[in-house]
């Protein structure tokens, strides 16, 4: 792939004022990025679990959120992404750098999913109590054209894509993620109206409490700290 994009670069050198090729040019390369995140994708739904190399830790979910959507709101894309998460969240159990992973594929696939006037928003709360244990919700909506009921049960399978452009790995990479950590992945949609896909996250003092780690995580209840 270094190679084909080095070709593509030197050969568009030589057109400097060539408009119509330095556009093909650019086209090239374009697919050639697309290619390339086809390929890592399937890399890395391939790799080994990572939940014994890395342990979980206490990860802040706004300050997450808000560093990836900075990124998307700072790009010149016509889809319009928001956030609504407040600063008092608990800390969540997961890893910071396959968070930021498992944001991007959501994001991503919402913005596939909407018009260019579309609105992607992110929004989190806490549910349930101490009492009978609680999770931190994490939503990404889309207003796309929805998911059919009939394959809204497919999404998070390798492989599947209701796109003909879709690698079909991008939803199943946010399941197993999230699943290392100990937590939930679930879909709604509404056909022509929006779609919603939420994580449910295990906060960092329900991890104290409980122990609730998934096996291997190498975390404890000592490795956390309120």
């Amino acid at each position: 792939t270094a190679a084909a994009q080095e070709a593509v670069v030197l050969a568009n050198e030589g057109y400097t004022n060539d408009v119509e090729h330095q556009s093909e040019a650019k086209r090239a390369k374009n697919e050639i990025d697309r290619l390339a995140g086809i390929a890592t994708s399937f890399s890395r739904f391939g790799a080994p679990a990572p939940a014994s190399d890395v342990p979980l830790s206490a990860v802040s979910l706004p300050q997450v959120v808000n560093e990836v959507l900075a990124l998307y709101q700072s790009s010149e894309d016509p889809v319009r992404f928001s956030g609504q998460l407040s600063d008092d969240l608990p800390r969540v159990m997961a890893r910071e750098t396959e968070m930021k992973e498992v944001l991007v594929n959501l994001l991503e696939n919402a913005r596939a999913a909407v018009s260019s006037a579309g609105d992607v928003r992110v929004r989190a709360s806490l549910q349930g109590d101490s009492e009978n244990g609680a999770w931190v919700s994490l939503d990404v909506v889309d207003n796309g054209s929805g998911i059919p009921a009939d394959q809204l049960p497919r999404i998070f399978e390798p492989h599947f894509s209701t796109r003909s452009s879709g690698t079909g790995l991008g939803l199943a990479i946010v399941r197993r993620l999230v699943d290392s950590w100990g937590g939930q992945v679930e879909a709604r949609s509404v056909p022509g109206a929006e779609t919603t896909l939420r994580l449910l996250l295990v906060p960092e003092t329900e991890a104290v409490k409980t122990h609730r780690y998934p096996p291997g995580s190498g975390t404890n209840a000592g490795d956390a700290s309120t």
